[in-house]
């Protein structure tokens, strides 16, 4: 199945690491979010969204539901539901070619924003690990230097 990349997952797996969790905690946690529940909500989604009979049959069942719990909403559903069947076959529809000698703008969206701020914190985490792995070895071999020096000291 498709999988969508999901940062703030991978942010709480980084913080996980960083605040200590035990790997078998996180890691059972995470089989359990998506192995299980998430694969079964995606499952439902996606069949109930290629499923036109369905779609069909929600589509009413919600537009009886909202004419009897909103009296005066029924004079809107008509247009509400020819908007959401007009996004739907725009969404259905093929996608018009781009033709190759368009030059990309660079767009300053929320998506590009976020992926920058990702990207500064897990370069950020790395920076951390590595320092953290040079900082553990020095100490180690302070640790082995400062021995051998208290041994000598004593013959």
């Amino acid at each position: 199945m498709f999988q969508v990349p999901n940062p703030l997952f991978d942010l709480a797996g980084i913080m996980c690491g960083q605040f200590g969790i035990p790997f078998w905690k996180f890691f059972l946690a995470t089989l359990i979010g998506k192995a299980i529940i998430k694969t079964h909500i995606q499952t439902v989604f996606i069949i109930s969204v290629c499923n036109n009979q369905l779609l069909d049959c929600i589509e009413n069942e919600l537009i009886w539901v909202l004419g009897s719990l909103f009296p005066g909403f029924d004079s809107y559903l008509p247009t509400l539901t020819e908007k959401l069947h007009a996004v739907k076959e725009k969404y259905l529809a093929a996608p018009h070619p781009v033709p190759s000698n368009v030059k990309e703008k660079w767009d300053f969206s929320f998506a590009s924003i976020w992926n920058t701020i990702v990207w500064l914190m897990l370069m950020n985490f790395f920076v951390k690990i590595v320092n953290a792995t040079a900082q553990d070895h020095l100490k180690k071999q302070q640790d082995k230097q400062l021995a051998k020096k208290v041994s000598a000291s004593r013959h």
